[in-house]
């Protein structure tokens, strides 16, 4: 007998071992992780969301749908694909998606000049320094500075693909509108720690799928699997328990 399929999709500036923490825990036990390394030579949200539906369809169905769980970047994917394929998705588990809001100007507003920022510090400051800068931004002074030197000087080297990233996002045009009719269970998962602009996107995603639940987990920002990963594992095991996966 098959264990539940759990899929993980990995933001930007990262690849598979975001993740580590849930590949070498118990958890490995009870699901059967596949995580994924994002190609960077997709460039827009939907070739990315087609790239993951190949790899998460079965041939001749021989699996059932699985559960997946997207991280930032990794989230916006798995919502495109709980849209344009629910047949695939089980259920899926969204940790502070970085989607604009036409609904929400200031928010649309906020989310495009900080893409703007970024391209022009990769102009006038090289990639590594816009590299350093979305870190910082995305994770906070805080925990940027918690991290090991090693983690965070690999994580700015990603930054071409940190930049293939933006350019996805500024032209992905969120369907609010149609969301509304998808019938994929979801959760959306954001932390308390986290800059003030993933949880209106949250807000905004919660408005469009009434369905979905909205956990906020204290002490912990927008890297909050690695952060909070007991807490992570108990939402996990639960929702899989909620959509008959498990």
């Amino acid at each position: 007998m098959h264990r539940p399929r759990v899929v993980l999709v990995h933001g930007s500036a990262t690849d598979h071992t975001t993740w580590s923490i849930q590949l070498g825990s118990s958890l490995k036990d009870r699901f059967d992780f596949v995580a994924r390394d994002r190609d960077f030579s997709r460039t827009s949200v939907a070739e990315h969301a087609a790239d993951l539906a190949a790899s998460v369809e079965t041939p001749a169905r021989t699996r059932p749908p699985a559960l997946v769980v997207g991280s930032s970047f990794g989230a916006v994917i798995v919502l495109e694909l709980a849209r344009t394929r629910p047949d695939l998705v089980a259920g899926a588990i969204l940790i502070e998606p970085p989607m604009r809001s036409a609904d929400d100007p200031a928010l649309d507003s906020a989310q495009r000049e900080f893409h703007a920022e970024l391209e022009r510090r990769v102009a006038c400051d090289g990639g590594l320094a816009m590299g350093e800068f979305f870190l910082q931004s995305v994770l906070g002074t805080e925990a940027y500075a918690r991290i090991p030197l090693a983690f965070r000087e690999r994580s700015a080297q990603r930054w071409a693909d940190i930049l293939s990233d933006s350019r996805s996002l500024v032209a992905y045009e969120p369907r609010y509108a149609e969301l509304r009719t998808c019938t994929v269970p979801m959760m959306l998962l954001g932390g308390a720690r986290s800059a003030p602009i993933f949880g209106r996107t949250l807000e905004a995603l919660a408005q469009a799928l009434p369905d979905a639940e909205t956990v906020t987990i204290p002490n912990a920002g927008h890297m909050l699997h690695a952060e909070a990963p007991r807490r992570f594992a108990e939402l996990l095991i639960g929702f899989a328990v909620e959509t008959g996966i498990e």
